[in-house]
């Protein structure tokens, strides 16, 4: 009897947060219990990746539900999505992310196998703030489950009557052989041109006014006098050309970035799939985003022996263990706070590294892959079962 296929639908294909969660779930489902089949909207390093480890995947592009000018093709791409599902013998359904969600319930029901009452569940899985009109408008309430990434998240549906019985929260995991060092720290500095005594701080991820770049380089500038060095590494969305290009023009303003022989402080990487030499050459990992549902970086970098400082928001203050694992920082802090957390940091070294260590065995306790996976598992053995 071959396992039951979990349909997995992603709004995107860009290797970020919640894509590279979903690239370690799927390659981490015990192929006895569960197929994964991935449908994504468009080519990208999420669907190269996919494919290099052999998980089936579908693009079809469904447009964004709330758009007006994908209105009409809604039909014919909701049909599309209840053939494939039936062609792949779709057992469940699962949104990586809320957009989808119309679709799927939609394709759910027009794609019911057998004697499915209510065609085929649908999870989505919840991975940053939402409004009521969110949940209202994105058809969450006909969802099976509704999966949160932190109990911050999980809050939102508080609102429901039988939340408990249908929302859970399932922290992300990290897999451990993917971050793992695969050089020495000196040699990860050497490859960027740092150097030993270099105070490296990295913040990686989407350059969008969200994650505030732009304080760390408010930061960056009170700390001239010590050996600062700051890696910005991600690239903007489509929307976020502007603030990108604001954020270089403060680091040149601030005299951050190399100019008429003054050394350079700060230094922007674009997107990379392997991130983990990045992690290894840092001292320190900032998150300080305005709303974050998870902060899945917190986790990579303590997976590789580096500490964080993040916001109080969202679900960071889940991942972070004050003064043990890392700092956290109130949510409207205006640069102040980041800076002198850094500078105590760059003057303690042997407090960074306990730190360090202590942040790698947090998250080999609660954040591995392996454990993330089993508890999904669960939720579909439960969901299934039930039908």
């Amino acid at each position: 009897m071959s396992s039951p296929t979990i349909l997995y639908i992603t709004p995107s294909s860009r290797l970020l947060g919640a894509r590279r969660s979903l690239l370690e779930l799927v390659t981490n489902l015990d192929p006895t219990r569960y197929r994964p089949v991935v449908v994504a909207q468009r080519e990208g390093a999420l669907v190269e990746a996919l494919r290099e480890a052999g998980v089936c995947v579908h693009v079809l592009f469904l447009g964004w539900w709330r758009k007006g000018r994908y209105m009409l093709a809604r039909p014919f791409r909701i049909a599309q999505l209840a053939r494939l599902a039936r062609a792949e013998r779709a057992d469940l359904i699962h949104c990586n992310e809320f957009h989808p969600c119309p679709y799927a319930v939609r394709a759910a029901k027009r794609a019911r196998r057998g004697a499915v009452k209510g065609g085929i569940p649908v999870v989505s899985h919840m991975r940053l703030s939402i409004t009521p009109r969110q949940i209202r408008n994105y058809d969450l309430r006909r969802a099976a489950r509704i999966l949160c990434v932190s109990r911050a998240a999980a809050r939102h549906f508080e609102v429901w009557p039988d939340w408990r019985e249908r929302v859970e929260v399932i922290h992300n995991g990290v897999d451990l052989e993917v971050f793992r060092p695969t050089m020495s720290r000196s040699e990860a500095r050497r490859r960027l041109g740092l150097g030993e005594e270099d105070f490296v701080v990295g913040q990686f991820g989407l350059l969008t006014p969200r994650k505030r770049q732009h304080l760390l380089l408010r930061a960056a500038a009170r700390l001239r006098d010590l050996p600062l060095r700051v890696l910005i590494v991600g690239s903007g969305g489509r929307s976020d050309g502007d603030y990108e290009k604001s954020l270089r023009d403060t680091a040149a303003t601030e005299g951050l970035v190399e100019a008429d022989g003054v050394r350079e402080i700060v230094r922007f990487i674009p997107f990379t799939r392997d991130v983990a030499p990045l992690y290894q050459a840092c001292d320190v990992n900032v998150l300080i985003s305005d709303d974050e549902g998870f902060g899945r970086t917190i986790i990579e970098a303590g997976a590789l022996g580096v500490p964080s400082i993040g916001s109080r928001v969202g679900g960071i203050p889940e991942l972070i263990e004050e003064d043990e694992t890392g700092y956290l920082i109130p949510g409207d802090d205006d640069g102040a706070m980041l800076a002198d957390r850094l500078r105590e940091l760059a003057q303690n070294p042997e407090r960074r590294r306990a730190m360090g260590a202590r942040a790698r065995s947090h998250v080999e306790a609660h954040f591995t892959i392996a454990r993330h996976a089993e508890q999904i598992m669960d939720v579909y053995d439960r969901v299934i079962g039930s039908r």
